[in-house]
């Protein structure tokens, strides 16, 4: 019998060696591709939660009392007298200015004679039309003193944080007290919820009373004198 070829088998190394490193290259992309898959779902998912709540949160600060109040120190700022009106109650506001015009008309304080404050107490409100006429710019003005930069210019949501970071708010139902400075000097606001917004009825300021009080001054007129005891006629004897 005629002796057989042997077979032989060849095996290209380097081809080999160049689909294994293809191969393991395949799976370390495709893991890659899966890890970065799936930290983008919940990177996309942690956004929506984040501006979900913002939003949510942002709708309900549009309904709170500093949010009004940077709507009014805008509005100040702006020169809007229409939309200044609408977020004041001037007539209130003059006339829980009228305590503190007394006071700073009386001077002296608890020293005034009740008569003398009597009288002046029922003066003023005679004189409180032109108060509130007035109010209207004085209160605009105070708003300006609101704003830490004082910058007309900020977007508004920047200033209504501002707000909101300097006011003190204390809510009481639709009442609400907010303390913030105008300036160096610290101011009392009271509103009240109107609608979504809230609207200015109040403001405790002494130097805004006093320099009301001190335009006032030349307006009031000059308190009678006390009446001077009369001399009882003496009886003649008999």
């Amino acid at each position: 019998m005629a002796q057989g070829r042997k077979s032989r088998i060849v095996i290209d190394v380097d081809r080999v060696r160049a689909e294994a490193q293809a191969k393991r290259e395949r799976s370390v992309v495709g893991r890659a591709g899966r890890v970065l898959g799936v930290t983008g779902l919940i990177v996309a998912a942690v956004l929506l939660v984040l501006l979900v709540g913002s939003y949510m949160w942002y709708q309900g600060f549009k309904k709170s009392p500093p949010y009004s109040l940077a709507l009014l120190v805008d509005a100040a700022q702006h020169d809007d007298v229409r939309a200044v009106e609408t977020m004041i109650d001037a007539d209130q506001i003059a006339q829980g200015f009228v305590p503190q015009v007394v006071e700073n008309l009386a001077g002296t304080g608890s020293q005034l004679p009740p008569q003398a404050r009597a009288s002046l107490t029922a003066t003023l409100p005679a004189l409180l039309p032109r108060v509130r006429e007035t109010m209207r710019d004085e209160i605009a003005g105070a708003m300006k003193g609101l704003s830490q930069n004082g910058g007309s210019n900020l977007p508004f949501f920047v200033k209504a944080l501002g707000v909101r970071q300097a006011a003190t708010v204390v809510e009481r139902g639709d009442a609400a007290t907010v303390n913030v400075k105008a300036g160096d000097r610290p101011v009392e606001l009271s509103m009240r919820r109107d609608g979504e917004r809230w609207k200015l009825v109040a403001v405790k300021d002494p130097q805004l009373a006093s320099e009301i009080a001190t335009r006032l001054a030349a307006s009031l007129p000059a308190a009678p004198p006390p009446p001077q005891p009369q001399n009882q006629p003496r009886r003649r004897g008999r």
